[in-house]
C-alpha cells in the first residue's frame, strides 16, 4: 500500500457530497450521513471505490462518492464519474427489444435464427423471449471466449463472439427447462436489435432513451479505444496493492453501458413515472418469466424481481473487469439506489443493502435469525460432524461439493471457487452461514440434498467413494485435447505429483476425484472412454457452459 497521501486534496479526495433540497422535504427517508459513510468506510483517499446514488420518483436525494476514479492521478470518485455498469446495463438491453416489439418490427416469440441465420445450426430452436429471461439454454460466450484461450485485455470483437456461439453443437439445457444466467443471450439480443433497426444499440438507445431523459454521459461503448470523459479506471487488489482490470472486448448488450449515479437518476424516475417510454413497456420488464413448467423465476426482462427483507424489490447487479455496480428500486416506497465502484473487491449486492438497511429502517422486516455454529458444547442432539465430510456429485448438472473440518473443528462447505462455514441445524441437516442453502444428510450418509431458498426443489448429491489415483492413473491422463466448439487446444500435465491444464491463457490445478471425474476450478471434467476403456477425451461442464466436448489427440 501506499503511505498517506499529504495532499491539501486529501479530504476532497474521500468525498463529493451532493444533497438536493429535496430530501429534506421527505421526512420517510431518514438519510443518515455518518451511518452510510461508515458502510464505505474501507474506501480511502488511496484506493479505488465507489459512487452512491439514492433517489425519490426521480429526485437525487444523495449522491456521494467515496474513493479515487484514478490512482495514478489522485483524482476522487464524484456523482459524475462515468463507470461502466456491467450486466446491469441488460435492463436496457431488454427495453429496446420490446420497444421494436411494439413497433410490430420482431416479436419475442421469433427464433433467434430468424433474424441471426448464423445460429441455424444451434438445436432445438430458442425464442428472444427466452433469451431475455436466461431460460434458452445459451453457452456463456463470455466463459467460451476465455475457454479458447482469450484473455481479458485481448481485443475481441462482436463478431468473435457470435462465431464462437455459432460453432457451439448445443446447448446447456432444453429450453425454457430451468432458468441459468446466461450472458449470450443479451449479446445477441443487442445484435438483433442493430439488424432490425439499422442502427447501433448506442445510436438506438440515445435517440428513444438517454437524449429524451436528459441522460448526457450515459451511452453504450462499443469501442475500447474510445476516450470517455470523467471515466473511472478500474482495478482489482493484489498482493502488491491494485492493478489496473479493465477489458478490451468490444461486444454490447449484456454490458458496455457507461453512466454515472447522477444519470441514474432520470432513469429511476422514468420506471417511478414515465413520461418517455411506454409504461407497458417498463412493466413488461418488471414481469417474472415462467419456465416451461410454468413456474415463474425471479428475473424479467432485464432486472431481477425478488424482495428484500418483505419489501418488494426490482434490481441488477453489475461485474467487468474491476467495476462493479448495482441499480435498485423498492416500488412501494418510491426508492431507488444506484452503486457504481471501480474496486474488483467491492461487493455491490452486500454494500447496498446495508445502505436500504438504514435508509428504509423502520419500514424491514427483521433479519431471519440464523442457527449457531455447531461447536461442542452448542451442537444439537445426535450431531456429528464427521458424517457430513466428503465429497458429494450432482451427475445431472455436473457440480461437485466437498464439505470437510477446518482446524478450528468447523464443518466448511467447498463449491467451486467458493465455500464457507456450515452450521448445525439438526443431527441431519446443516446450512451455510447467510442462511441461503440448506444441506439435508440421507439417513445412511450416502447422499446430501442441497435446497437454495431461490430454488423451488432440492438438488440430489451422491457421496463419492474415497478415492487416492496412483502415479499411473495422473499419468494415463498426460496429453493435449482440443475442442472443435472452441477451436483450441489444451493440455494435461504432470509437474511433480500435481495435475495441471494448461491453456494459452494460463494454467491451473486438477483434482482426480475418481477414474472418470476431474475436478477443475469451478468445472467438472468427466473422461470419455471407448468400448475397451481406452480413453478418448472428457465432457468440461460448468454452472454456465455445460457439454463441451475435448477430444484426445
Amino acid at each position: 500500500m501506499k503511505k498517506k497521501s499529504t495532499r491539501p486534496f486529501r479530504l476532497a479526495a474521500v468525498a463529493s457530497l451532493l444533497v438536493c433540497a429535496s430530501a429534506m422535504a421527505v421526512p420517510t427517508l431518514p438519510l443518515d450521513s455518518p451511518a452510510i459513510d461508515q458502510v464505505f468506510k474501507a474506501f480511502t483517499a488511496e484506493t479505488p471505490g465507489c459512487a452512491l446514488g439514492l433517489y425519490q420518483e426521480g429526485k437525487l436525494l444523495y449522491a456521494k462518492g467515496y474513493g479515487l476514479a484514478d490512482l495514478n492521478h489522485q483524482v476522487p470518485i464524484r456523482p459524475d464519474t462515468v463507470f461502466d455498469i456491467g450486466s446491469t446495463s441488460k435492463q436496457f438491453t431488454a427495453l429496446a427489444v420490446l420497444m421494436l416489439q411494439a413497433e410490430g418490427k420482431l416479436s419475442l416469440q421469433d427464433e433467434v435464427s430468424k433474424h441471426l441465420p448464423e445460429l441455424k445450426g444451434l438445436k432445438p430452436a430458442i425464442t428472444l423471449e427466452q433469451m431475455l429471461h436466461h431460460t434458452a439454454g445459451l453457452r456463456d460466450y463470455n466463459e467460451l471466449l476465455m475457454l479458447a484461450g482469450h484473455f481479458g485485455e485481448d481485443v475481441t470483437t462482436a463478431d468473435d463472439a457470435l462465431q464462437r456461439l455459432a460453432a457451439q453443437r448445443g446447448l446447456n439445457f432444453t429450453p425454457g427447462a430451468r432458468f441459468s444466467y446466461s450472458n449470450s443471450g443479451y449479446f445477441l439480443a443487442a445484435l438483433i436489435v442493430e439488424r432490425v433497426s439499422g442502427q447501433s444499440l448506442d445510436a438506438f438507445l440515445q435517440a428513444r432513451v438517454f437524449q429524451p431523459l436528459g441522460m448526457k454521459a450515459t451511452h453504450v461503448r462499443s469501442d475500447h479505444n474510445q476516450v470517455v470523459a470523467h471515466r473511472a479506471s478500474a482495478y482489482s487488489p493484489t498482493e502488491h496493492g491494485f492493478a489496473i482490470d479493465m477489458s478490451n472486448w468490444d461486444q454490447v448488450g449484456d454490458g458496455a453501458v457507461q453512466t454515472t449515479v447522477q444519470d441514474l437518476a432520470l432513469w429511476d424516475g422514468e420506471l417511478a413515472r414515465p413520461r418517455v417510454v411506454d409504461a407497458k413497456l417498463l412493466q413488461a420488464m418488471q414481469q417474472p418469466g415462467r419456465l416451461n413448467d410454468g413456474q415463474a423465476t425471479q428475473y424479467g426482462l432485464g432486472l431481477g424481481v425478488d424482495n428484500y427483507r418483505g419489501l418488494p424489490r426490482i434490481q441488477h447487479s453489475g461485474a467487468w473487469g474491476g467495476y462493479r455496480a448495482m441499480f435498485m428500486r423498492f416500488p412501494a416506497q418510491q426508492l431507488g439506489l444506484a452503486l457504481t465502484c471501480n474496486a474488483g473487491q467491492a461487493n455491490p449486492l452486500a454494500l447496498s443493502q446495508q445502505v436500504v438497511d438504514i435508509v428504509l429502517a423502520d419500514q424491514l422486516a427483521k433479519p431471519a435469525e440464523l442457527k449457531r455454529p455447531a461447536v461442542a458444547d452448542a451442537a444439537p442432539a445426535g450431531f456429528e460432524p464427521q458424517r457430513f465430510e466428503g465429497v458429494f456429485f450432482d451427475a445431472e448438472n455436473s457440480q461437485l461439493l466437498k464439505i470437510k473440518r477446518g482446524g478450528d473443528g468447523q464443518l466448511k462447505l467447498q463449491r467451486g471457487g467458493s465455500g464457507g462455514v456450515l452450521m448445525a441445524l439438526s443431527a441431519q441437516a446443516v446450512q451455510t452461514k447467510t442462511g441461503i442453502t440448506t444441506l439435508t444428510l440421507s439417513d445412511d450418509a450416502q447422499s446430501l440434498s442441497v435446497q437454495r431458498r431461490d430454488e423451488a426443489a432440492p438438488r440430489p448429491f451422491k457421496r463419492l467413494p474415497a478415492y487416492q489415483p496412483q502415479a499411473a492413473d495422473l499419468a494415463a491422463l498426460v496429453g493435449h485435447y482440443r475442442s472443435a466448439e472452441l477451436d483450441t487446444q489444451w493440455q494435461i500435465r504432470l509437474q511433480g505429483q500435481e495435475l495441471q491444464m494448461k491453456a494459452r491463457n494460463g494454467q491451473s490445478s486438477l483434482t482426480l476425484q475418481g477414474r472418470d471425474l476431474i475436478e477443475g476450478e469451478n468445472a467438472v471434467l468427466t473422461l470419455r472412454r471407448d468400448a475397451k476403456g481406452a480413453l478418448q477425451g472428457f465432457v468440461y461442464d460448468s454452472d454456465r457452459s455445460r457439454g463441451i466436448v475435448f477430444e484426445r489427440r
